[in-house]
């Protein structure tokens, strides 16, 4: 829901809610009823609110879940609160006992929806609302420049301070960005994306865009790499019982190319994106070379270690004839 959407909230708020009340208050005046003018301002007070807030979170948007939940937790608390003073307090006072009986109520009401919230705020805090993510995520990098290889133009987006670990990891990775294959490469660490370089603006690739434009895909591929990043993660606390260690890389196989996330350290990772799904195989082996090229620059040891069979090389896979019958399971 954009901001347009929310701004209209609160004009429908404003419309028939508040226009009864201004209407009735001015046949009020012009009449000289007798009108609570206490309770006028107080249904005012609370339309102009619920304008406010309806304002305001078209300028939160992915913060609005976090705020939601946390309000209902601090409402919680001032209701556990109440609660004990409404429960206990007939007893103290030597009052009926059907007070103690909706205090003890309003106590259980109260606990239940405090752990709801606390719950809810954990699980945020972890990344499981998608938006969480986007409202969490750091700026992206905006010092730009390009460099001509070859016949490909590329993109270079950096952050303004980059250590010299990274450096030498940037230099990889425009060693691999090519027209043919490999078209966008992003490195994120602790603090998000430190760069990331591509060849999206190159003339060969156009007839890959056709209702998106090279910055936005951009912007896409970051916030899919964080995305799957968060996955990732997810993953391997199912992964850890199995002594399967973490999840090193993640392929989405798409209808046209491919987007690649490789981890790479605690905190690192990088995605990559081939717009050509006949390269997916291609760009998937530049990828992996790519990764052990950065964790060398980080002082650590390779971890894609695979290798593909020659073509013509013998395989394991044995045909069967279209007369054979198919092996019963177990034999």
């Amino acid at each position: 829901m954009d901001r347009d959407r929310f701004a209209r909230i609160a004009v429908v708020i404003a419309t028939f809610v508040l226009a009864p009340v201004l209407l009735e208050m001015l046949a009020w005046y012009i009449e000289g009823e007798d009108y609570n003018l206490s309770r006028a301002i107080t249904v005012l007070a609370v339309v102009c609110g619920l304008a406010l807030v309806a304002l305001v979170a078209g300028r939160i948007r992915g913060r609005l879940p976090v705020m939601l939940v946390g309000a209902m937790t601090v409402t919680a608390g001032g209701g556990l609160v109440l609660g004990f003073v409404a429960g206990f307090g007939p007893v103290l006072w030597n009052r009926a006992l059907s007070g103690e009986l909706l205090g003890l109520s309003m106590i259980g009401i109260a606990a239940f929806t405090a752990l709801t919230g606390v719950y809810l705020l954990l699980l945020f805090r972890r990344g499981l609302y998608v938006p969480h993510l986007e409202a969490t995520a750091v700026p992206s990098p905006t010092t730009t420049k390009r460099k001509v290889i070859g016949e490909s133009e590329i993109l270079i987006r950096t952050q303004p301070d980059i250590s010299h670990a990274l450096e030498k990891a940037l230099g990889s990775c425009v060693s691999v960005i090519d027209q043919e294959d490999l078209h966008f490469v992003a490195f994120f660490g602790p603090g998000g994306c430190a760069f990331y370089t591509d060849v999206l603006d190159d003339a060969d690739l156009r007839h890959f865009f056709h209702e998106t434009t090279p910055e936005e895909r951009r912007t896409t591929y970051l916030r899919l790499g964080r995305q799957l990043d968060w996955l990732g993660n997810r993953l391997d606390t199912h992964l850890r019982s199995m002594e399967s260690g973490t999840v090193i890389r993640t392929v989405l196989d798409v209808e046209r190319g491919a987007l690649y996330h490789y981890w790479v350290d605690h905190g690192r990772y990088v995605i990559g994106v081939t717009l050509d799904q006949r390269k997916v195989g291609v760009a998937d082996d530049k990828m992996a070379k790519l990764v052990d090229l950065i964790r060398g620059h980080f002082t650590l040891p390779p971890i894609n270690q695979r290798s593909r069979p020659e073509p013509g090389a013998g395989t394991n896979v044995r045909a069967i004839r279209k007369d054979q019958a198919w092996p019963e399971s177990g034999s």
